[in-house]
């Protein structure tokens, strides 16, 4: 998270966030990192207040940006151990682990990975999710993107105050969003955003060629919310 007198930023993981941090420490004066992917629930009471925005990704690319990353590192992620059954399964098994890890019949699933979650975020520069919240993930309909956003981005169960822009359109949305948070853009700022190379991106392919026809569809229905609410298509 990053904070502003004028707004809070929100890291919601594979969405751009690196970069995203990484300009607005540099050149917004009075920026600073509060936690490492701490949720909007958790920002700290006087700055509950403030306008929030995040980025939002294509469920499909995200899934596949998800796995890519974690498959280049398997042992820095439980979650990824287990939805992908210790590394042994491919992307179409995994995925599908994974979108429905919330589920009643997920539970066992669950509690192995709290058992070896952190139990505070304090030195965990992971995915920042600690055992109890791992504990709490029950919906047994929502994919783990729709979850993950819910709980990176949602106060009291609403999304109230926050924006979104979308990665697609990163450099153009973040100057949208930032102008509309009363901040004044300097050139170099403008310049940064325009040109700074992007931050942690995963070797791979077209996401679109990761999909059977099954798993495309389950994404869409496991993550209809963000589809429907962002105009995402495969």
């Amino acid at each position: 998270m990053i904070a502003t007198r004028d707004f809070l930023f929100i890291h919601l993981h594979k969405t751009g966030g690196q970069f995203v941090n990484r300009l607005l420490l540099e050149h917004i004066p009075d920026a600073r990192r509060i936690g490492y992917h701490l949720p909007r629930r958790e920002a700290p009471e006087e700055l509950k207040p403030l306008p929030t925005f995040a980025f939002m990704r294509n469920p499909w690319d995200w899934y596949v940006s998800w796995y890519a990353f974690n498959a280049a590192t398997p042992q820095r992620n439980p979650i990824f151990r287990a939805v992908s059954e210790q590394g042994e399964a491919d992307f179409n098994d995994t995925i599908t682990n994974l979108l429905h890890l919330g589920h009643p019949l997920n539970a066992a699933m669950r509690e192995q990975i709290a058992s070896q979650l952190p139990e505070s975020r304090e030195g965990n520069l992971g995915s920042g999710i600690t055992r109890s919240v791992m504990q709490g993930f029950t919906d047994p309909d929502a994919g783990y993107l729709t979850w993950l956003t819910r709980y990176m981005c949602f106060t009291g169960g609403s999304p109230a105050g926050l924006r979104m822009g979308r990665m697609e359109q990163l450099r153009e949305d973040l100057v949208s969003l930032l102008e509309g948070n009363a901040v004044a853009l300097t050139p170099q700022l403008r310049d940064a955003i325009a040109t700074a190379p992007v931050v942690n991106a995963s070797p791979r392919r077209d996401y679109r060629g990761y999909y059977d026809a099954e798993l495309r569809e389950m994404v869409a229905e496991r993550d209809w919310a963000i589809v429907e609410s962002y105009g995402y298509e495969f």
